[in-house]
């Protein structure tokens, strides 16, 4: 691609230097003992992020791959599994439980809206027995972030596990997994852990492999998406993965975990997005572009906007930024195609050397494309807040 283009997509990313110089480097060998001793040393970096004893694993896969091995491994045909409605994301959650013929009982709330914790517990009381519950805990179709905690606190009231779709989420926020007892989370490598894609990663907690184990000689899972195919790999210390791995990707993900860990801290990491997140919302509001989320719910990791009263699609802002401005972002679909951009905070969309770019173009739209008469820097007004991040 001759002009490579910013991205503000919510994934894939822009991935930092370190990252791009591991990807360029000689496609490692996957028994080599350097290699086996980074992939070791990879997982347990993710254990960090994840804040989890447990084992993570690294599939060659989407994200969608990795929510397709939770669904497959925790839940057998015919489970009764309460499901939350609230994104486009969340209806792909539903698809994949549906295609391993488990029972979705929904729990419909509006989108860009956190799910209501009253309704899922009236939901709850009128299932007599239920198999789980499932839920997209941070919906990238619409910016916000449901109750992860508080879902598995319900959960495991009824003795039953819960699956979190954390594609991109994790990494994003604190979402510690043994603290909130999450049962299988999933994620991918080409969004808060800013890598390119080709990473599902995966990971379950005690009670979640009890769970595994047994329903292991009933379900049909499948091979590849089925944890405990992945589990079994362990006992090779030699070679610790079912088929032969993604080295490249993983060396990629050594290299921007270990950026995340060392040079920013997880902390730092988590602030810098709340930092982008804080200043994009703030900025936009102020020249016209509503936030479609309540701040208390709020995505750090993608902004979702309303259309300016004085556009007519949202589609005609993200071309003009694509041609005029070498930047993407991208738009939304269901009930909000049409009206909202979403702006990723992931990789280096989450830098002042990104937003500020972004916030001054989008000012530019609207005086050359709309005759609007913004003030030359009206949108860097969350600049001036003293805990801005540099």
């Amino acid at each position: 691609m001759p002009n490579q283009p910013k991205l503000f997509t919510p994934g894939p990313v822009d991935v930092f230097d370190e990252t791009l110089a591991a990807l360029s480097g000689p496609v490692p060998y996957m028994m080599h003992p350097e290699w086996v001793a980074l992939q070791v040393e990879t997982g347990q970096m993710l254990q960090r992020v994840f804040q989890t004893k447990n084992s993570v694993f690294m599939a060659t896969s989407p994200g969608s791959g990795a929510i397709e091995t939770g669904v497959a491994s925790l839940f057998q045909a015919g489970d009764r599994v309460v499901t939350i409605r609230n994104g486009m994301f969340a209806e792909r959650l539903v698809q994949i439980l549906n295609a391993y013929r488990c029972e979705v009982i929904p729990v419909e709330g509006p989108w860009g809206q956190a799910i209501d914790l009253d309704k899922v517990a009236d939901v709850i009381r009128q299932q007599p027995d239920i198999d789980g519950i499932a839920v997209v805990g941070n919906e990238t179709g619409t910016g916000v972030r449901n109750p992860v905690q508080e879902l598995a606190r319900m959960a495991h009231e009824r003795d039953v596990p819960i699956f979190a779709d954390l594609v991109s989420g994790m990494g994003g926020y604190d979402i510690p997994m043994d603290k909130w007892e999450l049962d299988v989370v999933a994620t991918s490598s080409n969004k808060a852990l800013e890598m390119a894609p080709g990473l599902g990663i995966i990971s379950a907690s005690q009670r979640g492999w009890e769970i595994v184990d047994r329903k292991t000689p009933t379900a049909n899972r499948g091979w590849y998406y089925n944890l405990h195919t992945w589990r079994e790999a362990l006992d090779r210390p030699a070679f610790p993965f079912p088929t032969t791995p993604a080295t490249a990707s993983i060396a990629g993900l050594h290299a921007s975990l270990k950026r995340i860990l060392t040079v920013e801290t997880l902390e730092g990491h988590w602030a810098r997005y709340a930092w982008a997140q804080r200043v994009v919302r703030t900025g936009l509001a102020a020249i016209g572009f509503p936030s479609v989320t309540p701040d208390a719910v709020a995505s750090p990791t993608v902004s979702t906007v309303y259309k300016h009263p004085q556009m007519e699609n949202i589609e005609e802002l993200r071309d003009y930024l694509r041609d005029e401005h070498d930047t993407l972002i991208s738009t939304s679909g269901g009930p909000l195609a049409g009206t909202v951009a979403r702006i990723s905070h992931m990789g280096k969309a989450g830098t002042q050397g990104y937003v500020i770019p972004l916030l001054l173009a989008v000012e530019d739209f609207l005086r050359t494309q709309k005759g609007i008469a913004v003030p030359m820097g009206a949108s860097l007004v969350g600049l001036e807040q003293e805990d801005r991040w540099y």
